[in-house]
């Protein structure tokens, strides 16, 4: 189970070479990115889902919290719903 969506990225590109590290500025970057859930933990009131935004040059985590259903499907399953409710999901695709 897992997720595809292009996402923007904002940040510095740094160049290392054998002579340091150089910042070359702020930029953006549309990147399509494989979202998978890859940790949770949970209570009867918080669930926690790590999700991983990845692809060949790029790997970002991010946290996001909600409400477990105790009678619903497992956590992991629930995570994936959640996700796909929030406006930066809009448009993900299931892979």
């Amino acid at each position: 189970m897992a997720l595809k969506k292009l996402i923007s990225v904002e940040g510095a590109l740094t160049i290392q070479t054998p002579y340091g590290n150089f910042e070359d500025g702020r930029k953006n970057v549309v990147v399509d990115a494989y979202i998978k859930v890859v940790e949770v933990t949970s209570t009867k009131e918080n669930t926690s889902a790590k999700v991983v935004f990845s692809d060949s040059k790029l790997k970002l985590e991010k946290q996001y919290l909600f409400t477990p259903d105790m009678d619903g499907k497992n956590f992991i399953a629930q995570a994936y719903e959640h996700l796909k409710t929030l406006p930066e999901f809009a448009g993900a695709a299931d892979c």
